[in-house]
């Protein structure tokens, strides 16, 4: 009996704490990675467009070309997504929707590849005003770059040991890259509506415009450039949005 107490004891441990003890770290340790990964390419991107004389306009359609690359991995944890369905339905013009993986991500390819298509008309308008020069180097291999980060994100995350597909439901995957998303679009419209001058008025945009000019005053007189400006506020906000939302997507529910 006395050999039986601590086997039992701990019997009854495990299965009380065996949920949270699948991931420990609650994906703290990929949030990391994939965090790390995604400010170092936003870095190198400004760096290469002050230093290195990166086209402006590829920077837009790079960012463009990632939103459709969020939408592949996206579509791929919809339709791989084994966790149980949550309790509040998807809703559909104010009708509750459930159903397979398979039909959500039917669902998702529509709508988001639409939301995807305008925004790639105003992203190209900024990036023809801005200068493109499609090249491998400059355009093809920053794609395969990208392409690398997000699969790397997907098979440490989600189909790796104690992935998020078993407890995130297909629901919920296919919701998770939309705050990422519209904030890009956002930013994508910011820059387009500077970009025509239509800010360069007074009142609040004009105080953001002039808050901008001050700031690139500061750089030297060579780097000052219309695309070093929207490609600095596009980075800086697209930083912050990838911080938030990667930790968002990689922690567990």
């Amino acid at each position: 009996m006395s050999q039986q107490q601590p086997n039992t004891t701990f019997a009854v441990r495990t299965e009380r704490g065996s949920t949270p003890d699948l991931d420990p770290d609650d994906g703290i340790t990929g949030s990391i990675v994939a965090i790390g990964i995604s400010v170092t390419m936003n870095v190198l991107t400004l760096v290469g467009v002050i230093a290195w004389g990166w086209p402006a306009g590829n920077v837009y359609l790079l960012f463009w070309l990632e939103n459709l690359i969020i939408g592949v991995i996206s579509l791929a944890r919809v339709v791989s997504a084994r966790g149980p369905e949550t309790s509040g339905a998807l809703k559909i013009n104010g009708r509750p929707v459930r159903g397979t993986p398979l039909r959500y991500g039917l669902f998702f390819t529509l709508h988001y590849g639409i939301f995807c298509l305008v925004h790639g008309v105003f992203t190209l308008l900024v990036a023809l005003r801005l200068g493109i020069e499609p090249t491998f180097l400059l355009l093809g291999f920053p794609v395969i770059v990208m392409a690398v980060r997000y699969l790397v994100e997907l098979l440490a995350t989600w189909f790796g040991r104690g992935g998020l597909r078993t407890v995130v439901s297909a629901q919920q995957a296919m919701t998770q890259p939309y705050p990422r998303i519209i904030v890009l679009h956002l930013a994508v419209l910011i820059a387009f509506w500077l970009s025509l001058d239509v800010g360069r008025s007074d009142g609040l945009p004009g105080m953001i415009i002039h808050l901008l000019d001050s700031l690139f005053s500061l750089l030297p007189y060579e780097l000052r450039s219309e695309g070093v400006e929207l490609v600095a506020v596009l980075i800086v906000i697209k930083t912050a949005v990838d911080i938030y939302t990667t930790r968002r997507v990689t922690r567990r529910h």
